[in-house]
């Protein structure tokens, strides 16, 4: 789940706590009823997470080259970011939801989920993936469509008259 403590110390280091700082990736599915989404999109979820995300372990750290050795093996130590990536294939489509790999389900749902992480995460650009792993084009054309028409408008008011998105061009 989405849980962040605000540190505080953008304001010390002579920084606004502007949300529009910060970007954030998500992988998000919408289908007519949570049950829907499930049975639209279960089986992509899983498969771009068993078979999309085939990179060797010692990549995820950084590309080779851009990290020194003694770097590379501390990262490792970091046993929760190993078990977890070692865990990605036996996963199933519900515990991915319920983890917010991916955020799934009804529009009211789907809106609900991506406004509590926007909120929480302090998140002023949000881009989300729409196209996971196996998904054929008509059923992306759904998730697109719902996504736009359905949850976007509800989105784009988090921010509105409080801070001013500097970074947009």
């Amino acid at each position: 789940k989405f849980s962040v403590k605000p540190s505080g110390q953008a304001p010390q280091k002579g920084r606004d706590r502007n949300p529009y700082r910060l970007g954030f990736l998500q992988l998000v599915t919408v289908a007519e009823t949570d049950a829907r989404a499930e049975a639209d999109y279960a089986r992509h979820i899983e498969y771009f997470y068993r078979k999309g995300l085939h990179i060797p372990f010692e990549w995820w750290m950084a590309m080779p080259g851009q990290q020194d050795y003694q770097s590379l093996v501390n990262s490792l130590r970091q046993t929760e970011f190993v078990e977890l990536y070692q865990s990605l294939k036996q996963r199933r489509y519900r515990d991915f939801v319920d983890d917010q790999f991916v955020i799934s389900g009804s529009p009211a749902t789907v809106r609900d989920q991506l406004l509590e992480a926007v909120r929480s995460l302090r998140i002023g650009n949000l881009m989300v993936l729409v196209q996971i792993g196996s998904m054929p084009h008509e059923l992306t054309l759904k998730n697109i469509d719902l996504f736009f028409r359905e949850v976007v408008a509800h989105l784009r008011e988090v921010w509105d008259g409080e801070w001013d998105n500097h970074c947009w061009p």
